[in-house]
This record gives C-alpha cells, structure tokens and sequence, in this order.
C-alpha cells in the first residue's frame, strides 16, 4: 500500500508541473479573439492546480501518519 501511496504523489507531482506550465503558456499574449479562451483555459488550470495540490497535501499527511503509526509498533 505504501508504494501505491508514493506513486500517487509522484503522479500528483508531475500533473503539478504540467499545470504549472500551461499556466505559464496560457499568459503569453495572444490574439484578441482567443484571449477569452485562453483566459478560461487558464482558470481551468489554476483551479485544478489548486486541487492537485491538496489531494498532494493530504497523501503527505496519510503518510506520515502510516510512518509514524508503523515506528510505535
């Protein structure tokens, strides 16, 4: 369990790093008539950066738990 546990936050790590970086192309200026997309797009990407993020939080917090459950043990 405990490898599946790491290789989710390797995963939510990674998909940290793609946001980041559509975010980052999302704010390169752009046409007129695309901006509006782009603009969602981009708020898209922040709101699911926001979400990876705590998902990352909260498997980091399991696993410390389990490892500190596991050194009383």
């Amino acid at each position: 369990m405990k490898y599946n546990k790491q290789a989710m936050i390797e995963a939510l790590k990674h998909s940290i790093e793609v946001a980041k970086e559509r975010i980052k192309e999302l704010k390169k200026p752009s046409q007129k008539s695309t901006a509006h997309i782009r603009a969602a797009e981009r708020d898209f990407w922040k709101k699911k950066l926001k979400r990876y993020k705590e998902q990352l939080s909260v498997l980091k917090t399991l696993q410390r738990l389990i490892f500190i459950k596991m050194k009383r043990i």
